[in-house]
């Protein structure tokens, strides 16, 4: 036997039999799982363990009043029937709020308050050693539950307890580095010493709802910039995705402020309770699934699902935040704004750094680019959304067929004139033919020649007014190379999303509700920025 992990602590360490297996896992470069759960540093959880621990304690109190509830039958009639809680929840979500009566924040608030003072010293806890209990069971290990949540992400496994625990029972080295494999036993693997599923979604449930997931993550985003594995940029991109909700939805019929009938999809609503009658119980309505909702993709394509708002540098590719959206249905331009504020907030440092952040079309608006001018000191570069403009044929130079809506000429041979620049003076922009394979313009072999551009030996050059492209911001035009070059950094968002959708789980859900979702996307980070530093 070795130990674990060493510790230059008087801690005592966690001890696991070394196998053949143990041994080529740890010196193969394929294995770096393995490699990362043997190294783990277990003493920087110290204070989650504790902060675990006490909501353990407070978990366990609770579930005994819960029983004691439920054997009391309430006799009280509901007090408001399906419907009636259908319309109410329906206008309770962002999307169906004006913008000046919106009374909460689009994005999902996690719970990171400061724990209260517990009794147990953070000093005193080792891994393989858990705070005496008066009676019960013996608790599990909270560094053995942590490791193997985040050894099964880091594997390619969603982060959910299922998961978890067919990687422990169906891979014996995973379970002995995890640590649930005590010192003294017989030399062969043993199940029995594997937490039950139960417990894995009990230790899921806890650091979900206390937070502790929320807490992890941003300790770990925080060492990789402190430690220079991050290095700070002067962008950040974003992106909205969408996870596939592990729910249905019904269709509400309600009428909006002018008295006409509409529709919108909406998850079902249920009770908590165990009553048989639960029309009839006085206990309240809710969602069954909140936060999900009807995601309309490009091409009209629709989803169910729930929408989580990703924010990362675009040059490392490296996702910094990923926070679950109240409403799914919400708009995407809306989603920014809170999120870069959240996020300077969790990470101040950064703050000072970022000049400039890029986004897709949603936040190609002036009123969303003032705001964060104004209030946080930076640009906005958003994709060039045209708005329903519509091709221009009429004033268009000679030997033009058209301009796009992007501010591309056309001409009559069917090719796209290349900008060039502008002339502010002349309030004009400039373009020019493009070039063959031969690096010769076009026009020399253009049919229309003649009478478009017959003595342009290098080619047709046009100008054309800004009065023509009054969408169009001469300051910033999206033909011109800069825009572009900057832009082309955009897309790395979508290599991110990819990361955590697919390399560390999966974009279907197994869950309901936001807080769950929540949970997902802060294991899915620490599991990427663990990898990251290792």
């Amino acid at each position: 036997m070795i130990p674990l992990l060493r510790n230059e602590s008087q801690q005592k360490p966690l001890f696991h039999i070394i196998h053949e297996d143990d041994i080529y896992l740890l010196n193969t470069p394929d294995a770096e799982w393995f490699q990362i759960l043997y190294h783990f540093r277990c003493e920087k959880y110290r204070e989650f363990k504790v902060q675990y621990y006490d909501a353990l304690y407070e978990f366990n109190q609770k579930q005994g009043r819960d029983r004691e509830e439920r054997g009391d039958d309430r006799e009280e009639e509901a007090v408001e029937s399906k419907e009636e809680a259908r319309q109410r929840l329906l206008f309770s979500r962002v999307t169906m709020q004006a913008e000046s009566e919106t009374r909460e924040g689009v994005l999902f608030e996690v719970k990171i308050e400061d724990a209260p003072p517990s009794g147990v010293s953070p000093e005193s806890i080792a891994p393989g050693k858990v705070p005496l209990r008066l009676g019960g069971k013996r608790p599990k290990c909270f560094f053995a539950l942590l490791k193997s949540f985040i050894g099964a992400t880091i594997m390619g496994f969603p982060a959910e307890p299922e998961w978890v625990y067919m990687v422990l029972k169906s891979n014996p080295s995973f379970a002995r580095v995890c640590g649930f494999i005590p010192r003294h036993v017989r030399d062969e693997y043993c199940s029995e010493h594997i937490p039950s599923l139960r417990k894995l979604e009990q230790f899921d449930q806890i650091m979900t709802e206390s937070g502790i997931w929320a807490k992890i993550k941003v300790e770990e985003v925080k060492e990789n910039i402190k430690s220079g594995v991050i290095r700070k940029e002067k962008e950040l991109v974003g992106d909205t995705t969408h996870y596939y909700a592990y729910s249905g939805f019904e269709t509400v019929v309600y009428k909006d402020e002018r008295g006409k009938e509409q529709k919108k999809s909406q998850s079902r609503v249920t009770k908590g309770c165990r009553c048989e009658d639960k029309q009839g119980c006085g206990h309240p309505w809710e969602l069954s699934d909140d936060g999900a909702g009807t995601i309309v993709k490009s091409g009209g394509k629709m989803y169910w699902g729930h929408k989580a708002s990703v924010l990362g540098f675009p040059r490392q590719g490296v996702p910094l935040d990923a926070r679950a959206v109240k409403d799914a249905a919400t708009f995407d331009g809306k989603t920014l704004y809170p999120h870069v504020e959240e996020l300077f907030e969790m990470y101040p440092e950064i703050q000072s750094s970022v000049e400039r952040v890029l986004y897709d079309s949603a936040s190609d608006s002036d009123e969303i680019k003032e705001k964060f001018k104004d209030n946080l000191g930076i640009e906005v570069k958003a994709s060039f959304n045209p708005r329903g403009k519509k091709e221009i044929t009429e004033n268009v130079p000679r030997g033009i067929e058209k301009i796009t809506p992007y501010g591309i000429p056309v001409c009559k041979g069917g090719c796209e004139m290349e900008y060039q620049g502008m002339r502010y003076e002349h309030e004009k922009f400039i373009y020019q033919s493009p070039k063959d394979s031969d690096n010769l313009p076009v026009c020399l072999a253009c049919r229309h020649r003649e009478n478009c551009c017959p003595n342009a030996a290098r080619g047709r050059t046009i100008n054309v007014s800004f009065d023509l492209l009054p969408h169009i911001d001469p300051q910033d035009p999206p033909m011109a190379k800069r825009y572009k070059a900057i832009m082309s950094r955009r897309t790395s968002v979508e290599r991110m999303i990819k990361r955590l959708k697919c390399d560390f789980g999966d974009d279907r859900l197994t869950k309901r509700g936001n807080d769950s979702f929540q949970a997902y996307l802060d294991k899915t980070i620490i599991a990427f920025h663990v990898l990251l530093r290792n």
